[in-house]
């Protein structure tokens, strides 16, 4: 279970860096880094991946039922629509705020409905309440990172005549990303016929949810790739492709590394969490991406001028949220006593 745990605090670690290259980036504009990402993190690595586990790749998959197919992509199909919301609340709202909201949110819905749909019984055992208590007390530390994320945009937009109207839609947008962010979850959760397949079909047990991967970003590549393209048309934005310097396009594929790369050792560590990985693992996963996403916030500059009042916030809501991690792993633990 231990490397379980540290398999899925990688993850997020690694998922909260996803953002981060994009603040490097000095003449790519949004919808540019976003093409390069989306083509790289859903589209080219995940089935590459596929391809290296399982070399009879189409064998496999003609195998598979239709709901085999189609289930693991309807879900992450409302991800990739939260992905789209999640960027474009970055900038408007900053990394720190944005993720902890973003992520907050579809923590908690990314955790409770599988140990509902799976275990409910064990809402009622000391166990499952243990583990919806480190859901609260992680919706409790959100909401302490949130107030410090509003607090520091009063602070900045009084210095700098902010829109408030922009940071209310970003809010809305990121918000909204966090509802429908679970969705990636859900389609690891509900596709453990595959990856059982998938090890029939000769995959190791550590390459068999990469199949899963591929499948769900069918659905994933679809609001990422379209919006983009739409974005790069209205905007008449295709030309910086030849202005900007390579090195950006390759901070873009950096961001798909990351995603797509968050995602698999994600998908390791669950499987490894026993048969509540796919909610205590996505919950731990989520409250580091926070904690780390945070991390890259102050290292870029998001907090820099800020006074102590919103810095005590946040420490106070990651400290939260830490602890909440600690309580849903105990949760977890408690199973099996």
């Amino acid at each position: 279970m231990l490397t379980g745990l540290l398999l899925v605090c990688l993850a997020g670690a690694m998922a909260g860096l996803i953002l981060a290259p994009a603040k490097l980036m000095r003449t790519y504009r949004f919808e540019n880094y976003w093409l390069i990402y989306s083509l790289s993190g859903t589209v080219a690595i995940p089935w590459l991946l596929a391809a290296w586990a399982l070399p009879d790749l189409p064998g496999f998959l003609a195998g598979l039922s239709g709901a085999a197919m189609v289930t693991p992509g309807l879900f992450a199909l409302s991800w990739g629509v939260a992905s789209t919301l999640g960027g474009l609340a970055v900038a408007r709202i900053g990394l720190s705020l944005a993720y902890s909201l973003v992520i907050g949110l579809g923590a908690a819905a990314g955790t409770l409905v599988p140990l509902a749909w799976f275990y409910p019984q064990l809402l009622t055992e000391s166990s499952g309440q243990i583990v919806i208590a480190g859901i609260l007390v992680m919706v409790g530390g959100l909401v302490v990172v949130t107030k410090a994320g509003q607090a520091r945009e009063r602070q900045s937009g009084a210095a700098a005549g902010g829109d408030s109207g922009a940071f209310a839609a970003g809010v809305l947008m990121a918000v909204l990303a966090g509802v429908l962010a679970a969705g990636l979850n859900f389609s690891f959760a509900f596709s453990t016929g595959t990856v059982r397949a998938a090890e029939r079909a000769g995959a190791s047990g550590t390459s068999a949810t990469y199949p899963v991967w591929a499948l769900a970003m069918l659905g994933g590549m679809i609001p990422n790739l379209g919006f983009s393209v739409w974005k790069l048309t209205a905007n008449r934005t295709w030309s910086i492709f030849r202005a900007a310097s390579s090195g950006e396009a390759l901070l873009g594929v950096l961001m798909g590394i990351l995603f797509i790369g968050s995602t698999v050792v994600y998908g390791l560590g669950a499987s490894r969490l026993g048969p509540l990985g796919t909610s205590i693992g996505w919950g731990i996963m989520q409250t580091m991406q926070i904690v780390v996403g945070n991390a890259a916030g102050f290292v870029t500059g998001e907090w820099r001028g800020v006074a102590s009042g919103p810095l005590r916030l946040l420490f106070a809501g990651l400290a939260l949220l830490i602890l909440a991690s600690a309580i849903m792993a105990f949760g977890n633990y408690a199973k099996g006593l």
